[in-house]
């Protein structure tokens, strides 16, 4: 019942996966690529790709976290540390599938634009850059959808961004969009157990404070 719901929260990021995986099989990898990378550029979207999109992501999270961790609910403290334990578990999923699989990136196969930050590992395939961010993101939209859309959202600007300055193919963040997506939807089953955690750990502390 649990993943049934959450999935249907996260339907429009599936159905917008699936179309721009369509597309990514129509046109190709590559040239899809080479259309984001090099056929669209210009200085606006040059700033908004190395810094815009990163820091309103961080902004929004921080700002989710804070309003969720400041709750009487457990509920929705419980989903505050299911969002950061499964970002950065989907973060570490993804640097052993890059090993795994071992793409390359699109600079050393293709003549790519390379702008922003450089990257030191040497595989494409999966992006854990995008991982990362729909891993925070899904848990919140699957506890508070009103400020989980806006993360969802901003983490597909994000995953433009990374194939946009030349370090993925919109393969490796499809990708990298769905593996997310599964290891939130397992990861869920814990909050019944974090939430018994936290309401156990708060009545201690009221103990404490009584006596």
């Amino acid at each position: 019942m649990r993943i049934r719901h959450n999935l249907y929260l996260a339907s429009p990021a599936v159905i917008a996966l699936f179309a721009l995986l369509l597309v990514d099989i129509i046109i190709g990898d590559y040239e899809f690529f080479i259309i984001i990378n090099q056929g669209i550029t210009n200085q606006i979207l040059d700033f908004a790709c190395v810094y815009l999109f990163i820091l309103l992501f961080s902004a929004s999270f921080i700002l989710s976290l804070i309003i969720m961790f400041t709750s009487h609910k457990s509920s929705s403290k419980a989903s505050g540390l299911l969002s950061i334990i499964s970002g950065f578990l989907a973060y570490g999923v993804g640097s052993l599938l890059k090993i795994l699989f071992g793409r390359p990136r699109p600079f050393e196969v293709l003549p790519a634009r390379v702008i922003g930050l450089i990257h030191t590992t040497s595989f494409s395939f999966p992006s854990t850059t995008t991982m990362l961010v729909f891993g925070l993101a899904f848990p919140i939209l699957f506890h508070k959808p009103r400020f989980g859309t806006s993360l969802v959202a901003l983490s597909f600007l994000v995953g433009f961004s990374v194939v946009y300055t030349g370090f993925h193919f919109i393969g490796d963040v499809i990708a990298g969009a769905f593996f997310s997506l599964i290891i939130t939807l397992f990861m869920d089953n814990l909050k019944p157990s974090i939430m018994r955690f936290l309401d156990r750990f708060e009545s201690v502390e009221e103990t404490k404070i009584l006596k």
